[in-house]
């Protein structure tokens, strides 16, 4: 009996913003969260944000055209801190614990609480980030991120 082997060829990339290459895979999963109610966001797998819910943006306060500039999640303008009294900046090693960046890390479910200092204030989300995969391809071509708020805002 022969066996026969499935072979799909992988689109190649569409040129994003700047020449900058976004997966081709990644394209609905921004119009979806794009166009969401729900605070979300989407990483393309080297963590820039593909796409940021307005509800997202505005809990974040990240500006309107982050979506057209693509900067890496870390490099969004936020600023993580711990849950010390003192509310530190994150160093690098607890940044990498962000569920939407361990989640391209780990290619699983991720879930964790992350604190920003927002117009001077506070804030914490308990995040849950998903890893996004186009078969054939084996590792996430991203991840899908939701964001809750706990306590006041």
């Amino acid at each position: 009996m022969t066996q026969l082997e499935l072979v799909i060829p992988l689109r190649a990339s569409a040129p994003g913003p700047d020449g900058r290459r976004l997966d081709p895979a990644l394209a609905t999963w921004r119009a979806a969260v794009s166009a969401s109610a729900d605070a979300c966001m989407l990483l393309a797998a080297d963590t820039r944000v593909v796409a940021v819910s307005r509800a997202a943006r505005h809990l974040l306060g990240l500006r309107a055209d982050v979506e057209h500039h693509m900067p890496r999640f870390l490099d969004t303008g936020l600023r993580f801190l711990d849950f010390t009294a003192g509310a530190h900046p994150l160093v690098d090693a607890e940044l990498a614990r962000l569920a939407p960046v361990q989640a391209l890390q780990t290619d699983a479910l991720e879930r964790s609480l992350m604190r920003i200092e927002h117009r001077g204030v506070h804030r914490t989300f308990d995040v849950t980030a998903s890893p996004l995969h186009s078969p054939p391809r084996l590792d996430a071509i991203g991840s899908l991120a939701f964001l809750t708020p706990i306590g006041p805002s």
